[in-house]
């Protein structure tokens, strides 16, 4: 009697094995949008059995590197040709910036005949990770004063600079999206920060701005479904701190995988 109890446990635990090597039916989802959040409606709704658990991947994501370092919470700076007298504000268009690049459009504004000597530059120091602005004429002076200053992303101090070397107290904060993660509202298990968030992926583009992303996890990480009938779901992108990522209108597409665990 002992050895035909043993054996029928044999049997059932050899039986559970098999099932759970045995391959599980998996479900594409694709979902694009060009707003924040991607809403996809299910029709007929996906179903899952209560018996069985289904997690989800991320398996491709594909947009355009479009979200700005500088929009209009930092794209002012002031400057006067007069010695203070007056002020010309210059308002940065929304868009993606070096310093470099910020260096030639401030002076194109300010002092167009004057391109052999330009009496305002912008450096970036690689060294010290600061910029470098360096006023020649006197009568120049920048003001990184008031609300909504370009100071933010290039480390200055809310005061008004006038001739001379003038290195910035902080770093250059030309990129503030260290981090881009993939929100998905059926998903669960994951934290950001010790805090529960529906983060299915994390990662980085590894080109530069204009440049299509096309990021494709090579190991697959699966999160469990929060629900067994699904009839929406919802996807979104931030960076690290939660800030909705502005891809300003550019289309994103991104394709996932569901299987039961």
């Amino acid at each position: 009697m002992l050895l035909k109890t043993s054996f029928v446990m044999d049997v059932d635990l050899l039986q559970k094995i098999l099932d759970h090597l045995r391959p599980k039916p998996g479900y594409p989802v694709f979902c694009h949008g060009n707003k924040p959040m991607i809403r996809t409606g299910f029709d007929p709704p996906l179903v899952f059995p209560k018996d069985c658990r289904y997690e989800m991947a991320l398996t491709n994501l594909e947009t355009y590197y479009s979200f700005p370092n500088i929009d209009d919470s930092n794209n002012i700076v002031k400057i006067s040709s007069d010695g203070e007298s007056t002020w010309k504000t210059i308002q940065i268009d929304m868009g993606c910036y070096s310093v470099k690049a910020i260096n030639t459009l401030v002076q194109k504004t300010v002092a167009a005949d004057k391109k052999k000597n330009p009496p305002i530059v912008f450096e970036e120091n690689s060294n010290t990770l600061k910029c470098i602005l360096e006023i020649t004429d006197d009568k120049y002076a920048v003001d990184f004063r008031g609300a909504n200053s370009l100071r933010s992303l290039l480390g200055f101090e809310a005061r008004i600079y006038g001739h001379g070397r003038w290195s910035s107290t902080h770093l250059v904060n030309i990129m503030s999206v260290n981090t881009i993660l993939v929100h998905c509202s059926i998903v669960g298990a994951s934290r950001v920060n010790g805090r529960e968030a529906p983060v299915v992926y994390s990662f980085f583009p590894n080109v530069g701005p204009g440049e299509k992303i096309v990021s494709q996890p090579k190991n697959l990480i699966y999160l469990p479904l929060t629900l067994n009938v699904i009839s929406q779901m919802t996807c979104w992108l931030t960076d690290q701190n939660g800030s909705p990522l502005n891809l300003r209108g550019e289309e994103v597409s991104i394709t996932f995988h569901i299987k039961s665990c």
